[in-house]
């Protein structure tokens, strides 16, 4: 318990990243103190569902928050849902997650805006935060159209969306990026 709430204090997990690391500390137990291996289980599971009725894990809202944070810095809803699957949530949840923050942009965008793939807006933010495309200077964009297609092609969005965001103008994707800043 006391790694547990050690760990936990520092940073959010997932309840199957807190069981991982200490399935790590059970062995490491098991080899220099000769623990009783049934006995470590069930203490660690014991401690899972305490610190999980306490609160300290909640693995909702931490895919939640996680894809929320992944949408601002502009990743892909297949990135994000990939991510919170390794990740040890299951895939109802990154389902039901990924249904939330696309209702969610949805709801952040302008009467206009309301029905636009939260990939956009993603891809928007992304090319925004690492300067591609509308967001370079005038004299390099034509010149580096390539190499911004590619970066956002490895950030997980498909070549329709990287073409509309990497040809825009900066004032076209306000909007978009309107959406992004209200998540």
């Amino acid at each position: 318990m006391n790694y547990a709430t050690w760990y936990l204090e520092r940073f959010t997990a997932s309840r199957a990243r807190l069981e991982k690391l200490m399935r790590g500390k059970i062995r490491l137990s098991i080899a220099e103190y000769g623990t009783d291996p049934q006995e470590a289980e069930d203490w660690m599971k014991s401690v899972l569902n305490a610190c999980e009725k306490a609160g300290f894990i909640n693995d909702e809202a931490y895919a939640l928050g996680r894809a929320r944070s992944m949408m601002r810095k502009g990743k892909a809803l297949r990135v994000i849902g990939a991510d919170l699957n390794a990740r040890g949530i299951s895939s109802q949840l990154v389902d039901d997650t990924i249904v939330t923050l696309r209702s969610e942009a949805d709801d952040a965008a302008h009467n206009n805006m309301q029905g636009t793939d939260p990939n956009r807006a993603a891809a928007a933010a992304y090319a925004r935060r690492r300067r591609l495309g509308p967001f370079r200077r005038p004299e390099q964009r034509d010149e580096k159209r390539d190499k911004d297609l590619a970066a956002l092609a490895r950030q997980g969005f498909s070549y329709d969306i990287a073409l509309r965001i990497i040809d825009a103008d900066a004032d076209e994707l306000e909007d978009l990026l309107q959406i992004i800043d209200g998540l």
